[in-house]
């Protein structure tokens, strides 16, 4: 081989050799940028189809306004007290009931206190009471930020009345778990041995409800 043949192919092998690395960290350069591409395409896919069943979850949200609003009766936003007073009220009355004294206690404090509001069969409030006490963390399986209201409640009525109320209770709109329930017989007799007219039983009974917090 002459002299200017191996020049000529000593430099196209340097040109080649050169031209590798330098293209080569280019190439590997585009092929990661092509790899980020695609998964970022990916991802923006995944938005694109999210926000697809967020408007279509939207659209059936504000096409069911009755629904909503049953939820919203059902576990309110706020304990709502004097709407709840009213409800259980309602509940007695119409079931032939006399609704005598009803208690409420709220969720703890950061200090732990309870707080109570006992109301007469008038439906006035007639004492607030406050305590402390260690009740404890209880553990329960309601949804995160949902509360509970314990109610504590006197009646009077006939037997046959309070099992319709406890059937209402249990079909009203906003839930009420009934926890338990007592019972005593109400009336005396005159000195004559008869009976003095004031004929019934007391009941009492404890319930939970809810709300959001």
């Amino acid at each position: 081989m002459n002299k200017p043949i191996l020049i000529i192919v000593i430099f196209i092998a340097l040109t080649g050799l050169v031209s590798w690395q330098y293209f080569m960290p280019v190439f590997d350069k585009v092929s990661g940028l092509r790899e980020d591409l695609a998964t970022w395409q990916g991802k923006l896919d995944e938005t694109q189809a999210l926000s697809k069943k967020l408007e279509t979850l939207k659209k059936k949200y504000n096409s069911m306004p009755e629904e909503v609003e049953r939820v919203a009766q059902a576990i309110p936003a706020k304990d709502d007290i004097p709407g709840l007073l009213v409800q259980l009220e309602q509940l007695a009355s119409q079931n032939g009931l006399i609704l005598n004294t009803v208690s409420f206690t709220l969720p703890e404090t950061k200090k732990s206190k309870k707080a109570q509001q006992i109301v007469n069969e008038d439906g006035e409030a007639i004492s607030t009471a406050s305590g402390t006490g260690s009740t404890g963390a209880q553990k329960t399986s309601l949804p995160a930020g949902v509360k509970t209201l314990a109610v504590d409640m006197s009646l009077t009525g006939t037997q046959s009345s309070f099992k319709t109320f406890l059937l209402a209770v249990e079909e009203n709109l906003r839930i009420m778990d009934v926890s338990s329930i007592g019972f005593s017989a109400k009336g005396s007799s005159d000195s004559t041995g008869g009976s003095s007219g004031n004929s019934g039983e007391d009941f009492k009974v404890s319930l939970n409800t809810y709300f959001r917090n």
